[in-house]
This record gives structure tokens, C-alpha cells and sequence, in this order.
């Protein structure tokens, strides 16, 4: 890198700008399920979890892409060291805001922690052959299928990928295999310029109103990243309290949590969807929906889980065949 200016490419903000409406109209659909609106779990469903992860990968290729492009066009150390800085107090951000809300299940090693350490990881790849980066990019994905021990089981290593139980968390991105989408970003950048594409990307304009849209939101990433969830549950979270709902986001908090001690995740879900059908009889239905519980009204709704956790475990036997 050089201390000149790295002008921006107009498609790779739309690109951006694409991925943060797809990230929203994801959690648009978990604010949902979790403030049980609707019933389907979407932090567990197959569908929406695929959906999150194409997601994920697509932050992470634009970031390899648009590092390639930055660093082509003399990007500065101090602008990528700003860059990374920012993105780096986000994450604390994000990991701050999410251990307040989800104690058992905050985020310590999410997307942004992943585009941060990306964007480190990748520098040596920068000008590497593209053949070779996509080879190291396959490592990558495949490693953790091979590689994985209890040692790295903690907050402190399970970023690495490595963990056979990593700790609960609402959002995970670790550094095997993600670090591969990033790896694929550098690669197809790498072609794009060796192939001379850079005047024909540099010269493409967003035109039409959803285009220019998606250029103004990937300019601006990072606010639009931090600012949408407060937003969305700024809305939803009133309408929760005004209007009846389902259980299902009680469920899915309780899930997370249950499963944060070790427990299977299905049976916690089977334990938790107990709960939720036993706390009405018990005078506790208001607490499916609210969070405001008293010391007496947490005793006894941790004795219903308990119970449930038991059932659940220990099935009633089979009547024996007359």
C-alpha cells in the first residue's frame, strides 16, 4: 500500500448495499420469531440458516474483493488502518450490546469480528497468484471438517474454527472456514485486474433509483449495520407488547440458553415448548412475553424447565402390548 487515495467503485457499494438489505430481511424475520410474532424459529430453521450464512459469505467475498481493489488503486496504511480500527470498535460494539441482551449467548466472534480479521488475514494474498489463493481459500473451508478438539472449546479459542462444542452465541463466524470466502474475494479480484477489468469496473454507474439506493447503504456499511437492529426492534418490540403473539420467541431465547450449559439443542427446544405450554396453568403466561419476571415468579418458572428438562429426558415408558 501506498499514501495515495483509494477511490471507490461504484458496483462493489451496490454489491455491499445488496448484501445489508438481504442481512436486514433476515433479521427482520428473527426479530419475528424471537418477539413471537410468528412461530417458525428462525435462528434454527435449515432454509433460513442457509439464507444467513449466503449472507455472511457475501460480506465476506465483497471484503477480499474490495481489499484487492483498495490496495490496487494505493489505498493508504493510515485509511486501512482507520478502516479496520472502525470495524474492530463495532464488533466490541455489537459484543457489548449482545452480552446485555443475550448474556448466555452473546456474540463474541461474529461478522464483523470475521471481516475484521479477514482484512488482516488476507494482506499476504494480496498480490498473490489467484490459482494459489482459491487453493489456500479450499484448505480453509475444508480444515475444520478434519481438525477439531475440546481445547479449543473456549470464548477465547473457539473463534479459531477448531472447537469440537464452540460456546452458544446468536451469531458465529469463525476464522476456519470463513476465512475462505475472503480468500475467494482476493482471488476474483486478482483475475479482474490481471484480466484488466479495473477501467470497466471503475466506469460502471448507479443509475436507476434501487441502484443508487444500494450505492448510498454501501457506502455507508457500518451505520447501516449498526443502526438497522435498534431500528427494527425500536418498531417490532412496542407492537410485541400491544398485540398477542405466539410463544415462539420465548422458546427461541430459552432454547439459546439452555443450550449455553450443554445440553443438547433439540432436547432443549422439546424442554422449552414444555414450558411455554405449562406457565399458563401456573398463572406465568404473561412472562412468555415479557421479561419483567420477580424473584418469586423466576423460581418457579426455572421449577416448571426443570420438570420439563426431566420429562423430556426421561420419557414416559410405553405401555407393554396386551
Amino acid at each position: 500500500m501506498s499514501e495515495g487515495a483509494s477511490p471507490r467503485i461504484a458496483i462493489v457499494d451496490v454489491a455491499r448495499g445488496g448484501a445489508l438489505v438481504a442481512m436486514i430481511v433476515y433479521h427482520f424475520a428473527w426479530d419475528l420469531s424471537f418477539l413471537g410474532f410468528v412461530r417458525t424459529d428462525v435462528g434454527s430453521d435449515p432454509a433460513w440458516r442457509a439464507f444467513a450464512m449466503s449472507i455472511a459469505g457475501s460480506f465476506l467475498f465483497i471484503t477480499g474483493f474490495g481489499l484487492v481493489l483498495a490496495h490496487d488503486a494505493g489505498q493508504s496504511w493510515t485509511g486501512w488502518l482507520r478502516r479496520i480500527g472502525k470495524i474492530g470498535l463495532a464488533a466490541a460494539l455489537v459484543t457489548v450490546a449482545t452480552y446485555a441482551a443475550f448474556p448466555d449467548g452473546f456474540v463474541y466472534f461474529g461478522i464483523l469480528h470475521m471481516i475484521a480479521a479477514g482484512a488482516v488475514l488476507a494482506l499476504p494474498f494480496l498480490r498473490a497468484p489467484p490459482a494459489l489463493t482459491a487453493g489456500v481459500a479450499a484448505i480453509v473451508l475444508v480444515t475444520p471438517h478434519f481438525v477439531s478438539s475440546s481445547a479449543f472449546d473456549s470464548r477465547w479459542l473457539a473463534w479459531t474454527g477448531f472447537a469440537q462444542t464452540p460456546p452458544a452465541t446468536v451469531d458465529f463466524e469463525p476464522v476456519f472456514p470463513w476465512f475462505a470466502p475472503v480468500l475467494l474475494g482476493v482471488a476474483a479480484a486478482r483475475l479482474a485486474l490481471d484480466g484488466g477489468w479495473r477501467p470497466r469496473l471503475a466506469s460502471w454507474r448507479s443509475e436507476a433509483a434501487p441502484a443508487r439506493l444500494l450505492d448510498a447503504m454501501g457506502r455507508r456499511s457500518l451505520l447501516v449495520y449498526l443502526a438497522h437492529q435498534p431500528i427494527l426492534l425500536a418498531v417490532l418490540y412496542p407492537l410485541s407488547l400491544a398485540l398477542p403473539v405466539s410463544t415462539a420467541g420465548f422458546v427461541a431465547a430459552c432454547t439459546v440458553n439452555c443450550a449455553a450449559s450443554g445440553t443438547d439443542r433439540a432436547l432443549c427446544e422439546s424442554a422449552c415448548i414444555c414450558v411455554a405450554e405449562r406457565a399458563p396453568d401456573e398463572g406465568l403466561g404473561r412472562l412468555l412475553v415479557e421479561s419483567d419476571a420477580t424473584p418469586d415468579e423466576q423460581s418457579r418458572l426455572a421449577e416448571i424447565g426443570n420438570q420439563c428438562l426431566r420429562d423430556v429426558l426421561t420419557p414416559d415408558p410405553v405401555a407393554p402390548n396386551e
